[in-house]
This record gives C-alpha cells, sequence and structure tokens, in this order.
C-alpha cells in the first residue's frame, strides 16, 4: 500500500478533482491521511509527533524536501518499484506543511526527494505527487501515457 502523509486539509475543489481523478487510475491502493496544521513554526514539533503516530516501524518513509535528491520520472518510477518489492511495511510520503518538517520526521526518512527547488503550495503538492505516482506506474507497464 502506499500512504501520503499531509499536514492539512485540502480545501481546494480542483485540486480534489484532481486528485479524485488520479487515485482512481492507480492500480494499488492509496490512502491519504491528513495532520492538523499548526499555526505558528514553533508548532511544527506537534505536527511532527502526528506524522510519525501515522507510520509503522517497517515503513519505507520518503519525505518531499526542497535538499532532497531530484528524480526524473523514470527514475520515480524505479523507486516505487523497488519500495514495493523490498519494503515490508507501507511506502509512506510525507509532505510537510507551510513551515516544513520537523527534524523528527526528516530523522526517520528513509529518503528525501525534491520535485524542484521551487516552493510549491503542499495543497498543490499532493496532485503533483498523486499524479506523478500514477505516472511511475505507467512507465513501470510500458503505458504510452508517459512520452
Amino acid at each position: 500500500m502506499i500512504k501520503i502523509i499531509a499536514v492539512g486539509k485540502l480545501n481546494q475543489a480542483y485540486l480534489k478533482t484532481g486528485i479524485a481523478y488520479y487515485m482512481k487510475q492507480i492500480p494499488t491502493t492509496i490512502e491519504v491521511l491528513e495532520v492538523k496544521d499548526e499555526s505558528t513554526k514553533q508548532g511544527i514539533a506537534k505536527e511532527g509527533e502526528r506524522i510519525l503516530a501515522k507510520i509503522k516501524p517497517l515503513d519505507d518513509v520518503i519525505v518531499l524536501a526542497i535538499k532532497g535528491e531530484k528524480l526524473n520520472s523514470e527514475g520515480f518510477a524505479k523507486m516505487i518499484d523497488h519500495a514495493q518489492i523490498y519494503t515490508q511495511g507501507d511506502i509512506v510520503f510525507v509532505i510537510g506543511g507551510s513551515y516544513g518538517l520537523d527534524v523528527s520526521v526528516d530523522a526517520r526518512a528513509n529518503k528525501r526527494i525534491s520535485f524542484s527547488d521551487m516552493t510549491f503550495p503542499h495543497q498543490l503538492m499532493r496532485l503533483m505527487l498523486i499524479e506523478q505516482i500514477y505516472r511511475g506506474f505507467m512507465i513501470l507497464k510500458n503505458h504510452p501515457y508517459h512520452k
């Protein structure tokens, strides 16, 4: 199973529509878990505790971080394929909130990946991540979606 743990609620209708579209297409179970966001940077440790409470010991945790490894879509697909084969727990992607991720979450990560040097709204990042998961599966099946 693939899990996405995201800080904050998704409140934009167009993002919900896009996410629902890709989630229907992905040939594996994906669960999106939201954790409450804090209104100040000082609350980041609380967000971290909430995130870590949703992660099991055998999960393969991949955090989205600006300073993470940059992958192309084929590399992302290979990462998912490898994790599906070798991970005993779930594959867990973590998207931080507007203040980033607590160091405790970063320390738990098995891998850090970056979509760009740019910063994106965390709600939009959900859609981007889910689309890339879908694209990754299409690459692994040699489907023409990825050109």
